[in-house]
């Protein structure tokens, strides 16, 4: 299993840090995990290919998580490509509907033309793939949002997409080889539907995961030291991401 973090930051302009972005291929499929603004340049430069993209799971509607949806869905219609697999797009409540009103405020330039395009809304689900199995939890935060469990190749990865400290994020990351959590603010700075570096460290120790990987870190953490507190309680691997962040599991 192959992962790329296509973005580490948030809606916030940062060197090294853009909207948020997964890319995961195992199986010999490929999944997208969010589309924030500038996802599919990214994808390009990490050597992803938007038309052999299978499936792409959003884990909410706020615009750094799902803006790139519209550049994806339009790149898609170029004309002279040859027929492709259905592309299937997975997210909470209210999917079709954002699919629908972006296809009418853009004149119909989102609607497919030579291939399927599949609208799943999820609640807590569990997702057969070809080769792999995704479990879906409901995440703590200021719109309806998913996290994301992948099962693949012996391997278990969680991805919390937006989420402030709850259980049930503790048990998307249990024993998995690779926990990606939200890092927004410093502990000093505490928003509410956010992490903060104290929280990401307690959740990753009780959900005893191997590997914590930290993303959407707003520009207030400039000269503060992330690691420090997240070793308050988690003794394990830790990285703080960027763009282009990868991982082999």
């Amino acid at each position: 299993m192959k992962v790329t973090i296509l973005g580490a930051g948030t809606a916030i302009p940062a060197r090294d840090h853009s909207p948020a972005g997964l890319f995961i291929e195992t199986g010999g499929e490929r999944l997208l995990f969010d589309a924030g603004p500038g996802t599919l340049q990214r994808l390009h430069a990490a050597g992803g290919n938007l038309f052999t993209l299978e499936r792409i799971f959003l884990t909410h509607y706020h615009l750094d998580h799902c803006l790139d949806l519209a550049s994806l869905l339009f790149a898609l219609r170029i004309p002279g490509r040859p027929p492709r697999a259905p592309l299937t797009v997975y997210g909470p409540p209210g999917l079709k509907r954002l699919y629908r009103r972006l296809n009418h405020a853009l004149n119909g330039w989102l609607a497919p033309r030579h291939y399927a395009l599949r609208l799943k809304e999820l609640k807590e689900a569990t997702v057969k793939l070809r080769k792999a199995t995704v479990h879906t939890r409901w995440m703590r935060h200021s719109a309806p949002a998913l996290g994301y469990r992948l099962e693949a190749e012996g391997k278990r990865l969680a991805y919390s997409g937006d989420t402030d400290a709850c259980e049930a994020v503790i048990e998307l990351g249990r024993d998995t080889h690779l926990l990606i959590l939200e890092c927004s603010v410093p502990d000093e700075r505490k928003v509410e539907g956010h992490l903060t570096p104290t929280e990401c460290g307690r959740i990753a120790a009780a959900a005893n995961c191997r590997h914590l990987a930290l993303t959407h870190f707003y520009p207030v953490f400039k000269g503060y030291d992330i690691r420090r507190r997240v070793r308050r309680a988690f003794r394990g691997r830790v990285t703080l991401a960027r763009d282009f962040t990868s991982f082999t599991l």
